[in-house]
C-alpha cells in the first residue's frame, strides 16, 4: 500500500455527480446553481470542507474515554451476574481504580473549555463512584 504524503488526513473532497441525459429537473437547476454560486464561498454548501488536524492528546482522550467505558460495562456484567464472586469484582474495582488514573492524566491534555474534558470528567466521577461504591460494601448484602 502506497501512502500519499500529500494527502490530509480528515480532508473532505467533493465529487461532481453526473445527471442523467435527458433527465433535467427543477431540483437540478437549484442544485447547479447553488454550486456555481458557492464555490470558494467558505462554509456554504459546495465549497470545500478543510478540517482541522486532530491533536493525538484528543484522540488518546477518546480512545481512554472509550476503555473506560467498556470496563464500566464489563464491571456491570459482572456486578449483576450472580455467579461472580466478589474477589474477582475486586481485582475488576482495582481496574476500574487504575483506569480512572488513566482518564485523569488523559483529560489534563484536553483544555478546559472543551466538550471533551466535560465528558473526561463525567467517566472519571461515574470511576471513582463505582469504587467507592464497592469499597464502602454497598454490593455486599
Amino acid at each position: 500500500m502506497k501512502i500519499n504524503p500529500n494527502m490530509t488526513i480528515g480532508s473532505v473532497a467533493l465529487t461532481h455527480v453526473k445527471s442523467a441525459p435527458g433527465a433535467k429537473g427543477a431540483f437540478e437547476d437549484v442544485l447547479k446553481g447553488l454550486e456555481s454560486d458557492s464555490v470558494g464561498k467558505p462554509g456554504m454548501v459546495g465549497a470545500q470542507y478543510q478540517a482541522a488536524p486532530i491533536s493525538p492528546q484528543k484522540l488518546n482522550a477518546v480512545s481512554t474515554s472509550e476503555e473506560a467505558v467498556d470496563l464500566l460495562e464489563k464491571y456491570a456484567k459482572a456486578v449483576s451476574d450472580p455467579n461472580v464472586n466478589l474477589k474477582e469484582i475486586s481485582s475488576l474495582v482495582n481496574q476500574v481504580d487504575a483506569m480512572k488514573s488513566k482518564v485523569d492524566d488523559a483529560a489534563s491534555f484536553v483544555a478546559d473549555n472543551d466538550p471533551l474534558k466535560g465528558i473526561m470528567n463525567e467517566v472519571s466521577s461515574t470511576l471513582l463512584g463505582e469504587v467507592l461504591r464497592f469499597r464502602r460494601g454497598e454490593l455486599i448484602g
